[in-house]
């Protein structure tokens, strides 16, 4: 007779249904708090450790700034301890450095190791203090763009005021786009300098002393205290200011001799939506709140706002992240639910009705579980965790099937009662259940191991499926047992369908599926040739191309943005012309797509600056007039039959390129990991060599197929006048600084001092009349030399043209250009695009001009990621092969589990070819979580085999026969489960993976990966386990012979 063990604290679960009761209502009581705690958004939360020192040095070029500054940064910068890389950028009057963290890195230490490092350097006099600022996550809520027939100053205060309104509404951060630096311009014609013999800098110094508070001290007893008031804010002040006085009783006043007047910085960037001046106001959310809520707040500001000023303002906005939130997650609870319907429908089918409805109540109890961790994990709900939510919804009911259908074949094959048979079943099924839950943590290690963005991305599904397992393991041994035992009381009376239904599965069970069995284990030497033989063609599926590979595929984006670059020499009205022809553009493309009157939501032109959604964007304000640019928004991609990239063709046809235009690159951004798909870096010193070899290069990027939007990032600047001092200049006591000084204070200005104003810093500017500086005329300025004689430019200096670079990038101490473009994924990969450049001339390239060369972007993104997951594959493939050696107790067993790890990927790959699909880094991930399910089929199986061998043994001497007996019995027995927990998940997922919604295409390979991947693993692992467990025997009998 067969003694069952039972547990004694499964036992006293049982026994005690109110113990069980209370950690089920525990569980739901954890959910329900804390599911509208979560915070709602697009992608997880991620940590940027990176911090960013600028300085401004006004009127400095790029390779002034480089060599002054950027040079005497980075030595110092790049020995602080945790710093990864240094990436630096010198543009017209500034150079910032962005240092980046290793990931887990103090950075409150980094932050003051960088501020002394900064300490001990000297910077250029004319310098401003360098700016330090850590990375912080803000994540771009939606950008509102104020603009009408308004002054920039009343922009200015009505933005200001929307400002303000948002913030204290509770806003976590507002950002004001487009409004251009306040100063008070002082201008003084050539002819005053002469007269009065006084440079600009003697000047401004005279302006400095008569316009600061200056405070005297305190006398008797410090009971008063003396302030020589001096401090000028407004025009009327710096007017009246006294330069000179004479012994006479005659003095000079500055409005007799200089215009004071109020004026923007001449380097800003302006915005224009119709021709109107524009300020963007750009809303984002701190890593703890909640996307949704700050979209309502910002919605219910707006329409307040409106209400109040529609009728001196147009107010729009674009890249409003809450809409596509809103649309994302509703579109992912559908197919959950969906899911969840069907995964009910395969328990309904497969177990009795009172076992099923057991079993199905642990999905909302685990999930709502999940809910609880994940608040108290500081997750949210956003589109990855809910992908792994929709993943865990077959995973989650699979222990429980376990444990229930177990229970019922004790109930009716070995006849136990009510309460013995979920006791035996879950005491029985413990080890395999927590080895199998040990082996999935193991499958998904690889993710936890992912460093960077993607990883701090990725992290989301592991985190979720560890939790939705805990929160399956404690409520199918804990709480399903009891309410099987004292719910399903009585004899069961089956219903037709059920008893037509177990009658067909039983026949079809003892009688198809047996036999395929035992032909499969008698043959099973050429069963296993077969399966390898399938799991090579599936490699030589990926290797041919048959089925494609892409990095990271995002949705279709709404967004559209077009840059240009004018030629150096080029006027500032020629810029103001190709932006109205790419309005022109646009106003003729609109009307090409006339059959979607609202295809066009939003455009904005920007005069000034290239557009872009990078991080950088922020640091660099100054505005190039060389430059412009224009955003356009489509409606949702969903709501629209005219793709994308359609409509940039279209509009690309219609620009007319204005004379002086030097390239124009119209690109829709994409989402996910940073960098474009084609990134290739050259590394020299000689700026004319890497000018030289980028022009190249461009040229080798351009034959890439299915290549788009490339571009370079050395751009040549404003023309340049180089100024050297000849003999005579040095004789007079002009130094090259000296000259430089008087120069850069009359074309670009001198800045005499600044001052708040409200939450802004107004600068005060000396600098030449306008009418002296726009002839160009550079020769016939008059300097002052230092025995306050007045000479002619000319006369001291020899002055040669030149056209400077307008942006100079370092990395790590050396200069970079950077050439980048995007693919068409369904004509090549990042990859092939890269092999492509090896195999046609990248490194004859590189040898020719004697530069290194190295790849950025999205494949160097690619190489960190699989680095990441193949150290992250080999300790979860050592931790699953420790937990079943512990399990089966032998260090041979293991690998008959194991073996369908790989074999997954024929499924995979099938499933990707059947279905057209682009295989991901995403169908990877996929990849490792159903290692873990496939691993959990196998440990089952195994392991009722082995039980089934010691029932049948009861003393007897082992033999082929009685092994075969039992590894059929074991396989045919475990039928059902196997299908079951197989069914159940691909069901769970299945509703995604037909999904034609264009927001959720990008998600749709990891859901074929698994739906595929199980669908012929289940079928696998029921003939391949029976035939490595013969094999394996019949080497341990061949062993036992020739002893």
């Amino acid at each position: 007779m067969i003694t069952f063990p039972k547990s004694t604290i499964l036992a006293f679960f049982v026994k005690h249904k109110t113990a069980a009761n209370i950690i089920m209502f525990l569980m739901l009581l954890a959910g329900i708090l804390s599911i509208n705690k979560l915070n709602r958004q697009f992608f997880p939360n991620f940590d940027v450790e990176t911090i960013t020192v600028s300085l401004e040095w006004p009127g400095a070029t790029a390779e002034e700034v480089d060599n002054n500054i950027i040079q005497l940064l980075e030595p110092d910068l790049r020995p602080i301890s945790g710093v990864k890389k240094v990436i630096s950028k010198s543009v017209e009057g500034l150079g910032y450095s962005i240092i980046e963290f290793d990931f887990g890195t103090d950075m409150q230490k980094a932050m003051s190791d960088v501020e002394n490092a900064l300490s001990r350097m000297d910077f250029p006099e004319d310098t401003k203090k360098p700016r330090v600022s850590r990375a912080e996550f803000y994540d771009t809520v939606t950008r509102i763009v104020l603009s009408g027939e308004l002054s920039l100053s009343q922009l200015r205060s009505e933005a200001k005021i929307f400002k303000e309104n948002l913030l204290n509404a509770g806003v976590d951060k507002v950002d004001l786009i487009g409004l251009p630096d306040e100063e008070i311009l002082i201008q003084i014609p050539q002819s005053q300098i002469s007269k009065f013999k006084l440079s600009l800098n003697e000047i401004s110094k005279l302006i400095l002393t008569q316009s600061k508070d200056i405070p005297g001290g305190s006398f008797a007893d410090g009971s008063l205290r003396i302030r020589t008031l001096g401090d000028k804010r407004l025009v009327k002040h710096f007017e009246n200011l006294e330069l000179k006085s004479f012994n006479n009783g005659g003095n000079i006043i500055l409005k007799d001799i200089a215009d004071v007047k109020e004026s923007f910085e001449d380097s800003s960037i302006l915005q224009f939506i119709n021709g109107k001046p524009a300020v963007e106001v750009s809303v984002r959310r701190s890593k703890t709140s909640d996307a949704l809520t700050i979209a309502k707040i910002v919605e219910q500001e707006l329409f307040k706002f409106k209400k109040e000023k529609s009728n001196i303002l147009d107010i729009s906005s674009y890249n409003t992240a809450s809409n596509l939130i809103k649309e994302r997650i509703s579109l992912l609870v559908k197919n959950g639910v969906s899911g969840l319907v069907i995964v009910l429908i395969v328990l309904f089918i497969f177990l009795a009705w009172k076992t099923a409805i057991w079993v199905a109540l642990g999905i909302p109890i685990a999930f709502l579980a999940t809910f609880g961790v994940m608040y108290f994990s500081g997750q949210s709900i956003n589109m990855i965790s809910l992908f792994g939510l929709i993943m865990a919804l077959g995973i989650v009911v699979d222990d429980a099937i376990v444990v229930g259908e177990h229970s019922n074949y004790l109930r009716q094959a070995r006849n136990l009662n009510s309460n013995d048979a979920p006791i035996v079943a879950a005491t029985r099924m413990s080890a395999p259940v927590i080895c199998a839950m040990l082996t999935t943590v193991g499958a998904f290690l690889p993710l936890f191991l992912i460093k960077g963005i993607i990883g701090q991305i990725i992290i989301a599904i592991p985190m979720v499926i560890c939790a939705v397992l805990i929160a399956s393991l404690i409520e199918c041994f804990l709480v399903l047992p009891a309410h099987l035992a004292h719910f399903d009381k009585g004899n069961y009376s089956p219903g037709k369908f059920r008893i037509w239904f177990d009658k067909k599965f039983k026949s079809f069970q003892e009688g198809t599926f047996k036999n395929i069995i035992n032909i499969c284990y008698s043959y099973r030497y050429l069963t296993m040739v077969s399966v390898f033989g399938l799991f090579f063609i599936s490699i030589g599926m990926m290797k041919s191309g048959r089925v494609q590979f892409s990095f990271f595929p995002t949705p279709e984006s709404d967004l559209i943005i077009a840059n240009f670059d004018m030629l150096p020499g080029s006027k500032k009205f020629q810029t103001y012309e190709m932006i109205d022809s790419l309005e022109i553009g646009l106003e003729k493309t609109k009307l090409f797509f006339r059959d979607n009157p609202e295809l066009v939501s939003f455009s904005m032109a920007n005069f000034g600056k290239s557009a872009s959604f990078e991080t950088d964007q922020n640091i660099n304000k100054k505005g190039n007039y060389l430059k412009g640019s224009m955003v356009v928004e489509l409606i949702t991609a969903d709501k629209r039959n005219v793709r994308t990239n359609e409509f940039i063709e279209v509009w690309k046809k219609n620009i007319k390129k204005i004379s002086g235009l030097d390239k124009l690159i119209i690109r829709a951004p994409r989402g996910g990991p940073p960098g474009r798909d084609v990134d290739v870096r050259l590394k020299g010193s000689n700026l004319n060599i890497l000018k030289k070899a980028s022009t190249e290069l461009l040229e080798l990027v351009n034959t890439i197929p299915g290549v788009s939007s490339v571009n370079d990032n050395f751009e040549v600047g404003i023309q340049e006048r180089v100024v050297i001092l000849n003999n005579r200049g040095k004789a007079i006591g002009f130094s090259v600084s000296e000259i430089g000084s008087q120069i850069r204070a009359a074309v670009n200005g001198k800045i005499v001092t600044t001052f708040p104003r409200g939450d802004e810093e107004v600068l005060v500017r000396l600098k030449l009349d306008q009418d002296d500086v726009s002839s160009g005329n550079l020769e016939n300025f008059r300097l002052v030399s230092p025995k306050n004689n007045i000479v002619m430019l000319s006369e001291i200096a020899l002055i040669k043209n030149k056209a400077p670079f307008s942006s100079i990038s370092r990395q790590d101490g050396f200069r970079e250009v950077t050439i980048s473009g995007d693919l068409n994924n369904s004509i090549i990969n990042t990859t092939q695009a890269r092999n492509f450049l090896l195999q046609n001339g990248l490194i004859e390239l590189a040898e020719k001009y004697k530069l290194d060369y190295r790849f950025a972007g999205r494949d160097l993104e690619q190489k960190e990621t699989f680095a990441d997951m193949f150290i992250g594959s080999i300790i979860g493939l050592t931790i699953i092969y420790i937990v079943l050696t512990w399990v089966f107790k032998s260090w041979l067993r293991p690998f008959t589990i194991m073996i369908m790890i790989p074999l997954s990927f024929i499924g995979a790959v099938f499933g990707h070819y059947f279905l057209n699909l682009t295989m991901s880094i995403l169908s990877m991930f996929a990849l490792l979580a159903l290692a873990g399910i496939v691993v959990n089929n196998s440990i089952i199986l195994v392991s009722t085999i082995e039980r089934r061998l010691d029932e049948i043994l009861e003393g007897k001497k082992i033999n082929s026969d009685i092994f075969k007996q039992a590894v059929i019995s074991g396989v045919t027995n475990r039928l059902r489960p196997v299908l079951l927990t197989s069914l159940t998940t691909i069901g769970g997922l299945s509703a995604l993976m037909f999904e034609k919604s264009l927001q959720a295409q990008f998600l749709i390979p990891m859901a074929a990966t698994i739906v595929f991947g199980l669908g012929i693993t289940a079928i696998l692992v029921l003939i391949v386990i029976p035939s490595m467990m013969g094999i394996g025997k019949d080497i341990s009998l061949l062993i036992k012979d020739n002893k």
